[in-house]
């Protein structure tokens, strides 16, 4: 999120299983406590800063957890750098105190544990801006309400990922590298090098970055302040044919491939296993893969044969049978955010031989798109929506901010280019008229 600041809070430090670090002595296998800890927050974000310990082992490394950790990546623990000195997590829930602890690792032992506390404001006002790659490869940000222009905040990417403070990130032109833009518009920096990278850079709410590796085909992870990867999901179970993969707020990897008989599905902390389409011989072939932070997958098949017929499933948490989400076939759009996933969908769908110049009716259809369809952990709902007409058929995947907005790129037609359907519904407003991809709300 691109947040503006709302309030600050500096926090006393508490000591757990000792004495403060002043006075403290540690063992000299150990590294000390760290010093001066402190948590400030902003919006639905808090960081936490600290010094070097006074005395002790050379510090390796850090951790830092929050509690509670929900909707934190890596379950709210943080393992950085020797020469980090603060930690930012995101997403906090409104009138909520948490548990921020920091603790030096050194190369045989660890040091104290000092815990500091911060409480959230009763209301948290925050704004989100999307994020998304315009023709000529730059990448370009939009105030998630819809309001003024969109800006170029970084030139010639092939793809990009974000924070939610406002940062970009983009592969270098040769894919070794990863290019930092730093939100307040000081110079560009390179924040890694030696890397593997495609263009498909992913990001969640931390800062975390994702891709799959060029050269090993796994997902790796380059966390906050680290100039090191790791791999944190093998892909070998969807096959070398291609595959779908996302990202949610929270930082789980979910992957999807396979065959159109019995396609896979992988993710971090959960077991490989096929999935099936009740009533049928085969599911399709996958076409595109979404989550949300409860577990819940959505993956878009494409039919086999000609009809030229995409529709969304939803595989529930530890299923393998999807379960169909759409109420008709249609030419359509579709966005998930931490809470749950959104479809916009034409009023009338043709199968594709009927757009074959070769056909003697065409394919004379209402594709208007009259509705946006949520399926959240409360269940399904659908609101009226207007002003907006579908392109072509495909996937076609958006984004969804956090409040439920949907952003979509249509590609052709009376409403060609980029556009926002707000959350509760209603008429739908043109943010371009240009071309994007890769859209991102963060």
């Amino acid at each position: 999120m691109y947040r503006a600041l709302i309030t600050v809070a500096a926090v006393a430090a508490l000591v757990i299983g000792g004495v403060a670090p002043a006075t403290a002595a540690p063992s000299s296998s150990a590294p000390g406590a760290p010093t001066t800890v402190r948590v400030t927050g902003a919006g639905d974000s808090a960081t936490v800063t600290w010094g070097a310990p006074k005395s002790g082992a050379k510090v390796t490394g850090w951790k830092v957890t929050i509690a509670p950790a929900q909707q934190q990546p890596g379950n709210g623990v943080d393992r950085l750098p020797a020469k980090a000195r603060s930690d930012r997590f995101g997403d906090l829930t409104p009138k909520t105190t948490y548990k921020f602890s920091v603790r030096a690792i050194g190369a045989k032992k660890s040091g104290r544990t000092i815990l500091v506390r911060y409480t959230t404001p009763s209301v948290v006002d925050t704004t989100q801006s999307l994020f998304a790659l315009d023709a000529s490869g730059n990448v370009v940000r939009f105030a998630e309400d819809g309001s003024g222009a969109g800006k170029v905040v970084a030139g010639n990417g092939t793809g990009f990922a974000a924070d939610d403070v406002g940062d970009v990130f983009t592969p270098s032109a040769d894919r070794t590298s990863i290019l930092f833009h730093p939100a307040d518009g000081s110079a560009t920096r390179t924040l890694a090098t030696g890397l593997h990278l495609t263009a498909d850079l992913r990001s969640d709410v931390a800062g975390n970055l994702y891709w799959i590796d060029s050269v090993t085909g796994a997902v790796q992870k380059l966390p906050v302040g680290s100039s090191t990867a790791t791999t944190v999901l093998d892909l070998t179970a969807t096959g070398s044919g291609q595959r779908f993969w996302t990202v949610t707020p929270d930082g789980k990897v979910v992957a999807v491939g396979g065959s159109q008989i019995s396609p896979i599905v992988v993710g971090t902390g959960t077991a490989a296993r096929a999935i099936t389409l009740p009533g049928s011989s085969g599911v399709g072939y996958p076409a595109a893969v979404l989550a949300d932070s409860h577990g819940n997958v959505y993956v878009d098949i494409r039919s086999p044969g000609g009809a030229g017929s995409w529709a969304w499933y939803q595989l529930k948490p530890g299923a393998t049978a999807l379960t169909r989400i759409e109420p008709r076939l249609a030419f359509e759009y579709a966005a998930a955010n931490a809470d749950g996933f959104s479809l916009l969908q034409s009023a009338e769908w043709c199968s594709a031989p009927a757009e074959y110049p070769t056909s003697p009716a065409g394919c004379k259809v209402d594709r208007t798109i009259p509705d946006k369809l949520v399926v959240g952990s409360s269940g399904k709902s659908t609101v009226a929506v207007s002003g907006i007409t579908a392109g072509s058929r495909g996937a076609n995947t958006g984004a969804a901010s956090d409040d439920g907005d949907v952003f979509a790129n249509v590609d052709s037609g009376p409403s060609a280019g980029l556009w926002r359907v707000p959350a509760s519904g209603g008429a739908a407003q043109q943010l371009s008229s240009a071309q994007y991809s890769r859209l991102l709300v963060i």
